[in-house]
């Protein structure tokens, strides 16, 4: 029997560089402080008051641009991987 692996014509994706493997852990860790924040956002106002409005929308704004950047760089990389052996590389 077949491994569903050999079926696949190609890598499923480029190997991990360190910047990449960074910015997939900042988002990951973005994504996740923030879901703590909205948890968590009465008591942080009740103890930081306005702030913790200025901490979300900071927040947030790091996670999307943090976000955006990996999975254009990721794309990036999965293409020119894919794209290797044909010389199309950019």
């Amino acid at each position: 029997m077949t491994s569903w692996r050999d079926l696949v014509p190609a890598p499923l994706a480029a190997p991990e560089t360190r910047a990449l493997k960074g910015a997939r852990l900042r988002t990951i860790a973005g994504l996740f402080l923030l879901a703590v924040l909205v948890l968590f956002f009465a008591p942080l106002r009740a103890l930081a008051g306005s702030l913790a409005l200025a901490l979300l929308a900071g927040l947030a704004t790091f996670t999307l641009v943090q976000g955006w950047w990996w999975l254009r760089a990721k794309r990036s990389a999965d293409d020119a991987w894919l794209m290797r052996e044909l010389g199309d590389a950019p």
